[in-house]
């Protein structure tokens, strides 16, 4: 009798040690390696993609692309952004988890770009699908990071972790 109690609570303690981990790991933050920004003119027109990489994280060796994202002003967008570990594309995986995801986008002032978000996890942006508003020349950089907001998603970027943060040259001709 005692070995059975054993043998359960030993089955018992692995089971909640293996599901808080797998809670912990749903919690981290996504392993994003390459982002990609595709706007396409609304009036008709090529779509241009816009490349961040660094195959090796955030953190180690420096990018291997930064874009420099050219638009011409006086223009409007589609904007679709992607998210990559590696080969795998995990915007769907982002997408899915809406409500635990917000894309900030940080840059030129509102009267030379706006940026206005076209998806939602029903309660709050995600960022994922936008509109570009090129309103006049400029250039400068502009900010993308998608925070990580677990049960913290306000509509802000102040709460949660970032799962990546990249800078782009931006150039509205």
């Amino acid at each position: 009798m005692k070995k059975t109690n054993f043998i359960i609570a030993i089955a018992a303690a692995s089971a909640a040690l293996l599901n808080l981990s797998s809670c912990h790991k749903h919690d981290e933050g996504e392993l994003i390696t390459t982002v990609k920004l595709t706007l396409t003119p609304l009036t008709g027109g090529s779509a241009k993609t816009f490349v961040w990489s660094d195959p090796d994280g955030i953190g180690g060796n420096s990018p291997k692309q930064t874009d420099t994202i050219v638009c011409d002003s006086g223009f409007n967008y589609t904007g679709d952004l992607q998210f990559f570990n590696g080969d795998k594309d995990i915007t769907s995986e982002v997408k899915n988890e809406g409500d635990e995801h917000f894309v900030c986008y940080t840059g030129p002032t509102s009267d030379v770009l706006e940026i206005i978000y076209k998806d939602s996890d029903g309660k709050y942006p995600i960022g994922l699908s936008t509109e570009w508003k090129a309103k006049r020349k400029s250039e400068g950089l502009i900010r993308i990071a998608l925070k990580h907001q677990t049960k913290k998603k306000d509509g802000t970027c102040n709460p949660g972790e970032t799962d990546v943060d990249v800078t782009f040259p931006i150039f509205l001709k």
